[in-house]
């Protein structure tokens, strides 16, 4: 057995803990940045440019195939009388200023085609150029002529007859009217004046002077407000095409966007060359 100072030395030397000694730490290091080229300066800006035009790109493409098919599909026809629309092209209903008179009937042109008393002419009669009314007292009738006929048509706007040549003494109407003091006699005139107390259906020659010819006058406030549902104003799909194709239906900040995609394609065009170009020359 060991004495008291020996145990103690034995217990303290068992139950002792190692200190840790330091260590001296290795300094961290910290990758270098790839130094920015024009390879890579070009990679970034191929990106940002490709997302920005992606979009417009394609819409681009979408309505270049559609207005190539506009003639075909019909779309240069078709009309859009949307509102949305009508505010951005800042159109408003406009009933016409002039048109012709004849024994309190009312003759006039709108967006929607020729009116006689508000209502459609129907056939449709285009370009009028005069409104007479004549006939017989028992049948009254009005005489619409355009260039190439002349459309009688009853007093409640439905088509009686319509003339035209050889009917017509003249190849081409030039102006229409009636015969002065000679009620219900009209005439019509080209180079030479015939005038007609019937129908239109016998024709004789008349002096230009004996007749009044039928001239724009300007329509009764009343008259207007009754035009304002067929003066509507529309615009082409083909157009709308055209104009968002453009921009142009945005006004002047459309056009500058649709510029911006178009300077984009051009950086795509050449930033991908050059990077095609860079990588087949490292490459070899």
């Amino acid at each position: 057995m060991g004495t008291p100072d020996m145990l103690l030395t034995k217990a303290g030397t068992a139950d002792a803990t190692p200190v840790p000694t330091a260590t001296a730490s290795k300094p961290v290091t910290v990758p270098a940045r790839p130094r920015r080229n024009l390879n890579l300066l070009l990679r970034d800006w191929h990106k940002r440019a490709g997302l920005f035009a992606f979009l417009f790109m394609g819409w681009l493409g979408f309505s270049g195939i559609l207005i190539n098919q506009s003639p075909s599909w019909g779309y240069d026809t078709d009309r859009i009388y949307w509102e949305p629309v009508m505010w951005l092209y800042s159109l408003e209903p406009t009933p016409p200023q002039n048109g012709f008179s004849a024994d309190g009937h009312w003759l006039a042109v709108t967006p929607e085609g020729t009116m006689l008393d508000a209502r459609p002419v129907m056939p449709p009669l285009a370009a009028p150029l005069g409104l007479v009314a004549g006939g017989t007292p028992d049948q009254p009738l009005l005489f619409l002529a355009n260039a190439e006929a002349v459309a009688v048509v009853t007093l409640d706007g439905k088509r009686y007859d319509e003339l035209r040549s050889p009917i017509l003494p003249v190849q081409t109407v030039r102006r229409i009217g009636k015969v002065i003091g000679h009620p219900g006699a009209i005439a019509v005139q080209d180079l030479d004046a015939f005038r007609s107390d019937d129908d239109g259906t016998s024709w004789t020659p008349v002096d230009p002077a004996q007749v009044e010819w039928s001239a724009q006058v300007e329509l009764p406030a009343a008259q207007r407000e009754r035009l304002v549902p067929f003066s509507r104003p529309y615009v082409t799909l083909e157009h709308i095409l055209v104009d968002a194709h453009s921009g142009a239906i945005f006004g002047r900040g459309g056009v500058y966007v649709i510029n911006t995609v178009g300077l984009a394609a051009i950086l795509l065009a050449v930033s991908g060359i050059w990077m095609w170009w860079r990588t087949g020359r490292r490459r070899r």
